[in-house]
């Protein structure tokens, strides 16, 4: 067989560059790969992936090392080859997203590259170009690699499917062989990749259906139940990402079935222990090894994780398996279920009937031993916003009895801490009787003002006479600091969640208290910035500021109307507005945040004002639609048109309703249509709902997905369940009047 490296020493590789300077160590790196000793097998690779493709950049001597990797990949006598084919196929993934960037830009790459090195300049369309150019030489490098497929070493065959049906040019080219090998495939791990590489040819065949219809038969005999459990659950996950309609009728039972012939199996053999370098590489696989159990079934848990993100909104299905998982074990780790369980729930809108059932599975792991495990099921029953019975909320209220914290930041996140959230999010009163005396000498949770308004009809004297000490506390500190020179912006933002918690329990008393607090934090800025903090703004810019109740903090209020800061101004606009004072004294403040443009969040959160206000903020209807009709002329961005639109609307309802542009905007943004559907509710008594509109909202409650859930199923997110169960409160408020 000829030399994988024949020609190597014939490069000038000083001439060629990488991300480290001039790649003359690059010979060197290539002739590591096929060493004896696989510690500097890896240090090279390592050092290949560093260098000529850091961070997934592409060099000249990217290009240049190309022809040595499929060779040396292709090579028997090289250990460590799936690693090779790996490099390749991450370099691949680099030259298709260049390629999908430059579009036809970049007609001539290779003299985009020259220009550069000529004028020593690197900018985007250079990157581009050598992605271009990395692109057809893999074109014309990886039918050599085709071979592979049939390589001895199952861990070749392996990877050489998955390179080849993401990466060559032909896919068609593949297919049969790709059928042919996943037929006869003896090995566990090489037939799961052939079921996966089949997969990939299924969504890149779209034009060609009759080869497309013979790749998913392929796919559909892998799926075939009492298989390979790892081969059968990633090829269902194909079907159902790829040819959702050949997923058979009982996928939940099948792929459950499959879930437990993988525990019932014998643990796989051990693979040969990996050297411990000091290289990414290395510590990526001991990153690895911790995120799984040590006996757990890595093919069958990578394979559950991409169903699930497969089936993305056949929630249905995914319930099933959830449940499955939570009460009999996940391929991975038990926390691993409740996490598929938070993804599921947090991002997805299921039945009642089935949330109640995740509930009560996550319930009964409260008292689990592993504390771990128990404070990640308590925090998705809250995140989820799952109902909590009865029983459920007595165990919570008796493990946030027995709970010990520490008094450092984030002490309310543990088990117990999770339960009295719980309390909190279901309005139980014990979690007043919990709260109150773990509060002092602790730094107040971010959350607490959200708490303190669950929690508004049991907020007694004792909960409400903690807050007030602490407040008193911070200013008195501030204020030593303030004259030692010193600012302490932690303390002032705690300082702010007291006086949001405090004007959240809407106690008659509360506007006497922060009324004073505010002015003391105004003071302690005054000599700096002139402006009130961040932190104790954050007490105004609740929906509905201070309450109905604010006489003693309305002095304090109509001075912020001045404050440097614009969003502070627009907070103290809308505390006055929710106290019932005369519009005229902050709508001049409130006319000039809106005409600023340059101040965007400042701006829309006035404009949100002026919608609520309605006809009371009549005054400003003419700016606001003159900047109306400047945004559809210009920009178009849609966040802003929306809010313009709605307060146009509003403010002057005998105009112009644009009901068409808000279908439109409604159609196009999916994240703002909770501040139309909002709007809406606000106007249904006096306008009624828009025609077109009932159509639209049908379909939004048909939806499986949460209003914020755009991640196409991918990564692991957790979605604003609260602003999507108000959301779909107001589509149903506006659908009640309308004839079905």
């Amino acid at each position: 067989m000829p030399d994988p490296l024949d020609g190597l020493d014939d490069i000038d590789w000083a001439a060629l560059s990488h991300a480290y300077g001039d790649a003359d160590d690059v010979p060197e790196l290539l002739r590591g790969l096929r060493s004896p000793d696989p510690a500097e097998r890896e240090g090279a690779l390592d050092a290949l992936y560093g260098g000529v493709h850091h961070q997934g950049d592409l060099y000249d001597s990217t290009l240049a090392c190309l022809p040595f990797l499929c060779a040396l990949a292709a090579d028997p006598a090289v250990e460590d080859r799936d690693a090779l084919l790996g490099l390749l196929d991450s370099i691949g993934e680099s030259a298709d997203q260049s390629r999908d960037c430059a579009g036809d830009d970049i007609p001539d790459p290779q003299a985009v590259v020259d220009q550069a090195k000529d004028e020593d300049e690197w900018y985007e369309e250079v990157s581009w170009a050598y992605g271009l150019l990395a692109h057809a030489a893999l074109r014309d490098l990886l039918p050599t690699v085709v071979p592979l497929l049939a390589d001895p070493d199952p861990g070749v065959r392996a990877a050489a499917a998955g390179l080849l049906a993401r990466r060559h040019s032909r896919p068609d080219a593949v297919l049969e062989l790709l059928i042919e090998q996943a037929a006869r495939e003896d090995d566990g791990a090489a037939r799961h990749a052939h079921a996966g590489a089949l997969g990939t040819l299924v969504g890149r065949l779209h034009d060609d259906p009759p080869l497309r219809l013979r790749a998913v038969r392929a796919l559909a005999q892998l799926a075939e139940p009492a298989g390979d459990p790892g081969t059968e659950l990633i090829a269902l996950a194909a079907l159902a990402r790829h040819a959702p309609d050949q997923l058979p009728e009982g996928t939940a039972e099948q792929a459950a079935a499959a879930l437990d012939r993988s525990r019932e199996q014998p643990a796989a053999p051990a693979p040969d222990p990996r050297p411990d370098t000091d290289t990414l590489l290395s510590h990526l696989r001991k990153l690895r090894a911790t995120t799984f159990a040590e006996d757990a079934d890595e093919r069958v848990a990578d394979a559950l994780g991409a169903l699930h993100q497969a089936l993305g909104d056949r929630v249905t299905i995914r319930h099933q398996l959830v449940l499955h998982t939570l009460r009999h074990g996940d391929p991975q780790s038990p926390l691993e279920a409740v996490d598929r369980a938070g993804d599921l729930h947090s991002g997805w809108r299921v039945p009642d009937a089935a949330a109640a059932e995740t509930a009560e599975q996550l319930g009964l792991l409260l008292r689990d031993p592993d504390e771990e495990l128990a404070t990640a099921a308590a925090r998705e029953l809250r995140l989820g916003r799952l109902p909590l019975s009865p029983e459920l909320l007595d165990t919570a209220a008796a493990i946030a009895e027995d709970g010990r914290f520490h008094t450092g930041w984030g002490w309310e996140r543990n088990l117990a801490g999770q339960c009295i959230q719980l309390l909190a999010a279901a309005g139980d009163e014990r979690g007043v009787s919990t709260l109150a005396p773990l509060l002092p000498g602790r730094i107040a949770p971010e959350d607490l003002p959200d708490w303190c308004e669950q929690l508004r009809p049991h907020v007694n004297g004792d909960l409400f006479g903690v807050l007030y000490v602490r407040m008193r506390q911070i200013v008195k500190s501030c204020d030593q600091e303030v004259e030692d020179g010193k600012l302490n912006h932690t303390a002032l933002r705690e300082l702010g969640r007291l006086l949001a918690a405090m004007a959240a329990t809407r106690r008659p008393e509360a506007p006497k208290i922060i009324g004073p607090m505010l002015t003391a934090a105004l003071t302690l800025t005054q000599d700096t910035t002139r402006a009130l903090h961040d932190g104790p703004c954050t007490a105004l810019s609740r929906s509905d500021g201070l309450g109905p109740d604010a006489e003693d903090a309305l002095p304090v209020l109509r001075e912020l109307l001045g404050d440097p800061e614009q969003k502070t101004r627009v907070a103290a606009a809308r505390a006055l507005w929710h106290a019932g004072q005369d519009p005229a004294e902050f709508l001049p403040a409130l006319g000039e945040v809106i005409a600023d443009t340059e101040n965007w969040y400042a701006r829309v959160r006035a404009l949100e004002l002026a919608a609520v206000m309605g006809p009371a903020a009549a005054p400003l209807a003419e700016q606001i639609r003159e900047d109306l009709a400047a945004e559809r002329e210009g920009t178009d961005h849609d966040p802003t048109l929306t809010r313009l639109l709605l307060a146009a609307r509003a403010t002057a309802p005998d105009a112009e309703p644009h009901d068409e542009l808000m279908r439109a905007l409604w159609s196009r943004s999916r994240d703002i249509r909770p501040l139309i559907a909002a709007a809406l509710v606000r106007e249904q008594a006096t306008r009624g709902v828009p025609a077109g509109f009932p159509e639209l909202l049908r379909a939004e409650l048909a939806d499986p997905r949460r209003v914020d859930n755009n991640s196409n199923y991918y990564g692991r997110m957790r979605y604003n369940t609260a602003t999507d169960d108000a959301f779909r409160a107001d589509c149903r408020a506006l659908l009640a009047e309308q004839p079905a």
